[in-house]
């Protein structure tokens, strides 16, 4: 059997275009728990045309991850994968995200953020003209339920369309999974600035968009901006709202709770 799999890690690169596929749906478990493409420490990046494909349920295995860089733009791509499509990492700046669809896997996530305590925010990130298929979220904010220096603000998620999937709209402020180095506390990192505009389909859970923030540092500017999301066809999706404070224009559904 011959394994077609392929790890990028760009440093300082200008542009890739017309990546080759990644592929990774005959690869051995131990190949696939990794990230796919990784942007790290670099400024001025175009990944146009890239094609990520691993199976649904092999973990930890992010199509493209962003990090520590500036100036990135991911256009016209298409990631089925384990976990986040596309995860975005601390010392993110004016990153561009068009034309991707993802599916299956865990979305497009900001984070997850403050796994360290010092650490460089996120901030003007656009994530526009974008459709998730069967995943386990949509557009997520993920950070650890811990003391940071972090930061979330100006994000745009524009035109987003959502087939069955599980989250469309999540902030979790209170990661922490299986109750190691965070229970009792509460997150530092200050999420602001975020934006919902035209986001549309379907949840496949009743809770549609949730918001679950920090306590000590509440959600603040959170804007929702024409949001129409279902449940099984029918209006009757639900919000959830914690440490919020927010807007809201034109048709939202689910009624929202900010």
């Amino acid at each position: 059997m011959v394994f077609q799999f392929l790890v990028v890690i760009l440093m300082d690169k200008d542009l890739v275009y017309g990546l080759a596929k990644v592929l990774a749906r005959t690869a051995p478990e131990e190949l696939r728990q990794m990230f796919h493409i990784v942007i790290n420490g670099c400024k001025n990046v175009k990944l146009q045309g890239v094609k990520v494909y691993a199976p649904g349920e092999s973990p930890n295995t992010d199509g493209i991850h962003v990090q520590l860089s500036s100036d990135i733009s991911i256009l016209n791509t298409i990631i089925s994968t384990g976990d986040d499509c596309v995860s975005i990492g601390p010392g993110t700046t004016n990153l561009w995200i068009q034309n991707v669809a993802c599916g299956p896997g865990h979305g497009i996530s900001i984070g997850s953020l403050a796994k360290d305590f010092e650490e460089a925010g996120v901030q003007n990130v656009t994530v526009k003209s974008v459709m998730f298929m069967n995943t386990q979220n949509g557009v997520r904010i993920k950070t650890w339920g811990r003391p940071s220096t972090g930061f979330v603000n100006n994000v745009l998620f524009q035109h987003v369309t959502m087939i069955d999937v599980q989250n469309p709209i999540v902030i979790d402020q209170n990661y922490c999974p299986y109750n190691k180095n965070c229970p009792g506390q509460v997150s530092g990192v200050k999420v602001s600035d975020v934006t919902y505009q035209d986001i549309h389909g379907s949840s496949a859970t009743r809770v549609a968009m949730k918001f679950d923030c920090s306590k000590r540092n509440p959600c603040k500017g959170i804007k929702l901006e024409d949001v129409n999301l279902s449940y099984k066809n029918e209006p009757a999706a639900e919000a959830s709202c914690a440490n919020v404070a927010g807007t809201t224009t034109g048709v939202i559904q689910p009624t929202s709770c900010l």
